[in-house]
């Protein structure tokens, strides 16, 4: 199988795995045949399965399948754009890794009830840590030219919002209007519902300690990219 083949057919794979185990009816049954925690382990062994040889077929064959595309790095500002949207994607990641959310699979209620409703990362987006996902991949699609990085970065970031359309769909089929009005006051984008006066961004609600791990991450990556992934 050609390599760009290979990474496109590693995300339908991962992607489709990791829908079909949160699809309600399935997830169900899972759950109360393994209890939540057999969920939890065999969902992330699915995953691993899935995901290491996508990463794996990446790496092993992108320098050797430069096929070029537009490069739309030649335009003045679009490599510091990138490096923006990254050090947004990381805090965001982070941010939505470390809490709560109530429309998540593993880290949300059963019954999608939002709780105290949006808040911190949530009322940039109630997505952080797929929008973050997203946004790397997106970032990355500016500056790589060959085929196979645009298989990667831009199954990521389809994978990402796909993944958050689901997450949607599956808690508004919960209902209730607890959960309707955390919907009301969030966004599926991130600081759209900022933009159109429905939230508000709080930056106390973000807490400083994992801000502070993001911005040591992205120095990391910022300085040791060249060397980890040229």
């Amino acid at each position: 199988m050609e390599p760009t083949t290979q990474v496109l057919f590693g995300w339908l794979m991962f992607g489709g795995t990791h829908t079909l185990l949160s699809h309600p009816p399935i997830r169900d049954r899972l759950v109360a045949r393994l209890g939540d925690w057999g969920f939890v382990v065999l969902y992330s062994l699915v995953a691993l399965a899935t995901f290491v040889p996508l990463v794996w077929s990446f790496f092993e064959n992108r320098v050797a399948t430069p096929i070029p595309l537009p490069v739309l790095v030649t335009i003045p500002g679009i490599s510091w754009l990138t490096v923006l949207l990254m050090f947004v994607a990381l805090n965001l990641m982070l941010l939505g890794f470390t809490s709560r959310n109530p429309v998540s699979t593993l880290t949300g209620p059963a019954s999608g009830d939002p709780g105290s409703g949006a808040v911190g990362a949530l009322r940039i987006t109630r997505h952080p840590a797929f929008m973050g996902v997203a946004l790397a991949g997106l970032s990355h699609l500016l500056v790589n030219p060959a085929a196979i990085d645009r298989a990667f970065f831009g199954g990521m970031a389809l994978y990402s919002v796909l993944g958050c359309a689901h997450q949607d769909w599956r808690r508004r089929r919960a209902g209730g209007p607890e959960l309707a009005a955390f919907f009301a006051e969030t966004s599926f984008l991130p600081f759209v519902a900022i933009a159109r006066g429905r939230n508000r961004l709080v930056l106390g609600e973000l807490r400083p300690i994992v801000l502070a791990a993001a911005g040591v991450a992205f120095l990391l990556l910022f300085f040791s990219h060249h060397k980890l992934f040229a």
